[in-house]
């Protein structure tokens, strides 16, 4: 793993983005594209080897519409780096300039590291293995969303399901269902990429949250599939409290991924 060996989120992320759509170096970028998704927008994005300033943000832009591609195809703009886990993440400037700021954390544990958690034993889990299951997954991915309603959310979640499948069919990893009798409740994706297993979109449906379906689901997809790899990474966004949840099963904070991302005003996909 060349890109990144310090920080398993980011590299894990180019190894999913070489396999489903186009990762290129170019001078002090890693270009990012998934041709046949342009409103995907982080899947259509420049990787920054550090934290930019705010009077980078002219060259940036220029090198992104240059690199990414620029209106109507591409209507966004997004950066991505690495941070440390006890770097101090000033982004006011760029917010004021249109950007939404994110910044998440990188949790990684070897499968021998996670600790037993509450669970919830009326919580089933599974692979998915009917078409069902992922029109379930997809209205529970765009009730998340802002505007399930909007129609680029909907082309993006579409996108994603195709992604999955595909390098499900290679045999890469699987997604997992909980449910609770017939009814889908949570679900995540577990992939291996160079002998290291990242875990993709953990959801919850809302109204079984706070009953340990995310807890179950975890716990039971490590036991299941966790062999294949000798470390699990995870990257969460560090104002939500999910990495609480993967910190108290054992997992612990290797550094951060900062991104910045324009996005069209009519559109929310992310």
């Amino acid at each position: 793993m060349q890109q990144f060996p310090d920080n398993l989120g980011l590299a894990t992320d180019l190894l999913l983005h070489t396999e489903i759509g186009v990762v290129e170096s170019h001078d002090d970028y890693i270009v990012v594209r998934t041709p046949d998704a342009p409103e995907y927008f982080f899947g259509n994005m420049l990787v920054l080897q550090q934290r930019p300033s705010v009077s980078d943000l002219k060259s940036l832009e220029h090198d992104f519409g240059h690199l990414i591609g620029t209106p109507p195809l591409i209507a966004h703009r997004t950066f991505a780096w690495p941070e440390s886990a006890d770097s101090v993440v000033t982004l006011d400037a760029f917010v004021e300039r249109g950007y939404d700021a994110t910044v998440c954390q990188v949790l990684v544990a070897r499968p021998d590291e996670i600790h037993p958690v509450a669970t919830n034993s009326f919580v089933k889990v599974h692979p998915f293995a009917l078409q069902e299951e992922w029109d379930d997954w997809s209205r529970m991915q765009l009730a998340d969303m802002p505007d399930p309603t909007c129609i680029t959310s909907q082309r993006y979640v579409a996108h994603q399901q195709r992604a999955y499948r595909s390098l499900i069919e290679r045999g890469l990893g699987n997604w997992w269902r909980a449910f609770i009798g017939d009814e889908q409740v949570g679900s995540l994706g577990l992939f291996f990429l160079d002998g290291i297993g990242r875990f993709q979109t953990v959801i919850t449906a809302a109204q079984h949250r706070n009953r340990n379906v995310c807890k179950t689901l975890m716990a039971e997809v490590i036991r299941l599939g966790a062999a294949r790899s000798d470390r699990l990474v995870i990257v969460a966004d560090e104002t939500y409290h999910a990495g609480a949840i993967y910190e108290a099963m054992g997992f612990l904070q290797q550094g951060r991924i900062a991104s910045l991302c324009h996005e069209p005003r009519i559109t929310v996909a992310r």
